[in-house]
């Protein structure tokens, strides 16, 4: 299970992959916000969650296809 600052990042993450904000420092300071609320259900009512988080982390510079190189 994710700690709350994880879970946090997940929806600052989230956030900035469906273009909602310019920054992941941001996003996460608005995710603050949500420290309260039951993020496990925010995250999976969240259509296309998976892609969006892959955009977010592709504009932080990384890559899901180069990780997955090798270990799949």
């Amino acid at each position: 299970m994710l700690n709350i600052d994880e879970q946090l990042d997940l929806i600052a993450l989230t956030w900035l992959g469906r273009g909602d904000f310019p920054s992941f420092e941001g996003a996460r300071r608005e995710a603050e916000d949500m420290r309260d609320k039951h993020i496990p259900s925010y995250l999976i009512g969240t259509p296309k969650l998976g892609d969006y988080l892959e955009e977010g982390l592709a504009q932080l510079g990384y890559s899901l296809e180069e990780f997955e190189v090798n270990r799949l």
